[in-house]
């Protein structure tokens, strides 16, 4: 079906590209697949590339008895020592290696695990209400296992009772586990564990400060381990956003290097091949969350991990059309007078970027690279579409 771009609004479809390899040349990829229907991209779209296949075609991978010994090494741990976790969220993919590797670098000892309650950060319910009522606890009290006893609540989403699990992987790590719920840094800090590590993702900063300020020193975030850049796999994140890569070889995916970078090399490639200016980013989790179940999908430090400079850090801000509608309609105005108006209006804002506007009230100003970031996932990763590209038009 072919459409007239006048018809249409913001156009957004997925790519496929075959299964894309460590083996891969991600510019000879992304080549070859437009090389097959060069007017599938036009100027001024936006190149959309999933975060998974940068890198794993830079090998940005490491395995988990890497990532323990980083750990020993990062905090100066024994392997008969004691580890705090502070706020990890629930997740298999996302944070269940990164425990069993942390049990690994304390083998033979302790770890400590605190998590956040009714909810972790991304909303992943922990404790039921009811629960909380039949105990007699509020969000400032300490709930060990034993209180909460057989009202263990299970993932509305995946049916695993993640105490349970959490246990067991650091039991089968070898190492004894404790886990309780508490909203409060002292709680931990209290037991005096050999180090901890901050295991949260958006608040990570917050907790790690009001961890410091209980005068607790030997402590780091899960954003200082391998972001190290002069190592042969790092990311500016570190831990964070990585994910199961080879449950079988324990491999773990970090986040891409220098995504800027990348973003550029692409945007020169399709100019020079294609005769197309586009812009180009790199996306993760699109920043979604689920009005049912209230999980918030954005697991990764950030939805955009890079992008060209024609987009970075440009809001993108729209006329408040049915404002403008209505009060031009209620003066008498032409359908033509108000459609050229409101033309002219979106041009000033795009020009100009005035946030303050009148006109725009109601159109709440927000970054290019996080909207369509989280555009594109919806449309690929979120789905699992096989489509690691995704184009979206009409956006700029």
């Amino acid at each position: 079906m072919n459409i007239p771009d006048k018809e249409t609004g913001v156009v957004a479809f997925g790519i496929k590209t075959g299964i894309i390899t460590g083996d891969d040349n991600l510019l000879g990829v992304i080549k070859r697949t437009i090389a097959k229907h060069p007017d599938m991209i036009r100027d001024g779209d936006i190149l959309c590339v999933t975060e998974s296949v940068v890198a794993i075609t830079q090998h940005n991978i490491v395995t988990l008895d890497q990532v323990a010994r980083e750990i020993r090494s990062r905090l100066n741990l024994g392997e008969q020592a004691t580890l705090g976790v502070i706020h990890p969220i629930l997740s298999r993919n996302r944070f269940s290696m990164l425990l069993k590797a942390m049990a690994r670098a304390v083998r033979g000892g302790k770890v400590i695990i605190q998590l956040r309650f009714p909810a972790d950060e991304q909303g992943n319910p922990v404790i039921a209400r009811e629960t909380l009522k039949k105990i007699h606890k509020g969000c400032d009290d300490i709930i060990t296992t034993e209180e909460i006893g057989n009202d263990r609540l299970l993932h509305p989403e995946t049916g695993m009772d993640y105490i349970d699990y959490y246990e067991k992987i650091v039991t089968e790590a070898g190492s004894k586990t404790e886990i309780y719920l508490s909203n409060s840094v002292e709680h931990l800090t209290d037991r005096n564990p050999d180090a901890i590590i901050v295991s949260n993702v958006h608040e990570r900063n917050e907790l790690l400060e009001a961890t410091r300020e209980k005068g607790y020193r030997n402590v780091i975030t899960l954003q200082d381990i391998y972001s190290d850049p002069a190592k042969e796999a790092y990311s500016a994140y570190g831990l964070l956003g990585s994910n199961i890569l080879d449950p079988v070889r324990e491999q773990l995916k970090l986040m891409p290097k220098n995504p800027d970078a990348v973003c550029e090399e692409i945007r020169k490639m399709v100019s020079s091949e294609f005769k197309k200016d586009i812009e180009v980013l790199i996306y993760g989790d699109g920043a979604y969350k689920d009005p049912e179940s209230g999980i918030f999908e954005l697991a990764d430090p950030v939805s955009c991990f890079g992008c060209t400079r024609g987009i970075k850090n440009r809001n993108r801000i729209g006329v408040k059309t049915k404002y403008l509608m209505q009060t031009m309609y209620n003066e008498g105005r032409s359908k033509e007078e108000i459609a050229r108006f409101i033309e002219l209006e979106r041009e000033k804002f795009l020009e100009k970027q005035e946030k303050q506007e009148f006109n725009a009230q109601g159109t709440t100003p927000r970054k290019i690279e996080n909207l369509v970031s989280s555009l594109a996932d919806l449309v690929s990763g979120s789905g699992d579409a096989n489509t690691p590209l995704v184009a979206v038009r009409g956006f700029i």
